[in-house]
């Protein structure tokens, strides 16, 4: 399997299971039995556009900054291989590729996920607003 093809197949993957999404859940106290649900779900629905709003703004460095970690880890990895290959330069060349477009798309994953930032805006955002977030599901 050639570097490309391992590229892609690697971001289809990161993609599809990036279009999941999932719902914040809420502790069940007394204060939310007693707000209407349609109030809870305007509120969170609030909390989720101004976090898509800062994600939005902000996504360009986050992306950015786990592509390049990406290829720093793959040149790395590239450098071993290449020690038992005996061909630094192409060895390091395509860890860096490959890590970078891994890099690249677990950034934008994480930009988009709330497993990253947007997750613990919308969290704050609830908090703030006087809810208890306990997870995502």
């Amino acid at each position: 399997m050639d570097c490309r093809r391992a590229c892609a197949l690697l971001l289809a993957a990161v993609l599809s299971a990036a279009c999941a999404a999932p719902q914040v859940k809420l502790y069940p106290d007394e204060r939310l039995k007693s707000i209407p649900k349609e109030t809870v779900d305007k509120d969170i629905k609030e909390c989720d556009d101004r976090a898509k709003e800062f994600v939005k703004a902000n996504k360009g460095k986050i992306v950015a900054k786990h592509a390049g970690a990406g290829a720093v880890f793959g040149a790395f990895l590239g450098m071993v291989a290449g020690a038992f290959t005996g061909n630094f330069g192409r060895a390091i060349g395509e860890g860096a590729a490959i890590g970078a477009a891994a890099g690249l798309a677990g950034g934008a994953v994480h930009a988009n996920s709330p497993e990253g930032v947007h997750r613990r805006f919308v969290e704050y955002c609830l908090t703030e607003k006087g809810y208890k977030p306990i997870g995502w599901k």
